[in-house]
């Protein structure tokens, strides 16, 4: 089982992050300077406002998996929001269900701050997503990046 820390509670994880970040999604972040990419996820270290990081671990205190809640658009889908956004497992980590536990924690922050609606996008998760309950696709694909959003959770 891991535990769920708040990206504010162990900004030291940053460069970690940054790093899995451009190895997994390189064609989007390949042009991206990584210190670029580490201040991206220091806007996200809060703790009582969106938008907020979510970092998971295991029983050593190793980081492995990330995700967000962030309130700025996302483009095409302007009407929408807030996202989760940027789930990402460490690859030997993945297949234990810690993308699952990231999502519901994602839910219980979101409740707290009183985010009435919550969105997201993926590329490849769709059924990590359907599995927390998700309602699936909705029928639009972003022609620029590929990914497709979800309906919100009820």
């Amino acid at each position: 089982m891991s535990s769920m820390r708040l990206l504010a509670e162990v900004p030291e994880v940053i460069p970690t992050l940054a790093a899995w970040y451009r190895t997994e999604w390189a064609a989007w972040f390949d042009d991206t300077p990584i210190e670029e990419i580490e201040s991206d996820f220091g806007t996200i270290a809060n703790i009582t406002t969106l938008p907020l990081g979510i970092v998971a671990f295991d029983a050593t205190v190793h980081a492995i998996g990330v995700c967000s809640l962030r309130d700025d658009p996302f483009a095409p889908y302007p009407h929408a929001g807030p996202w989760l956004r940027g789930l990402y497992v460490h690859t030997p980590n993945r297949g234990q269900g810690i993308a699952g536990e990231l999502i519901r924690t994602a839910e219980l922050h979101a409740e707290r701050l009183g985010v009435p609606k919550l969105f997201a996008a993926t590329h490849s998760a769709i059924g990590t997503f359907e599995r927390a309950g998700w309602l699936g696709r909705i029928r639009a694909r972003d022609r620029s990046s590929g990914s497709r959003p979800l309906r919100p959770k009820k």
